[in-house]
C-alpha cells in the first residue's frame, strides 16, 4: 500500500523540482518528468553537483531507484493533503 502511495505523491508532483541525493554523494536537481514503479527518476535540466567536481548541467537524465538515498522534495508541498487524497 504505501509504495503506491508515494508513487501517487511523486506523479503528483511532475514538473516541479526536486533534488536527489545519491548513494555516491552526488547531489542532482532538476525538474521530475515522469517516476516508474521501480522508482526510477526521469529528471530534466538537471544540475550535477559532487564534492570533488564541478558542477555539471545535464539536459536530461534517469536516475536509477536503487542508487538514490533520498529526494529532497518541494517546500510548499503539503504532505499530509496528498496522502489523504
Amino acid at each position: 500500500v504505501y509504495p503506491m502511495k508515494l508513487l501517487q505523491i511523486f506523479r503528483k508532483i511532475k514538473n516541479e523540482s526536486i533534488t536527489v541525493e545519491l548513494k555516491t554523494g552526488v547531489s542532482v536537481q532538476g525538474i521530475l518528468i515522469e517516476i516508474d514503479k521501480n522508482m526510477n527518476l526521469y529528471l530534466k535540466n538537471v544540475k550535477r553537483t559532487s564534492k570533488r567536481e564541478h558542477s555539471v548541467f545535464i539536459s536530461e537524465i534517469s536516475i536509477r531507484g536503487s542508487s538514490i538515498r533520498y529526494i529532497i522534495l518541494p517546500v510548499w508541498l503539503n504532505i499530509e493533503t496528498l496522502l489523504l487524497s
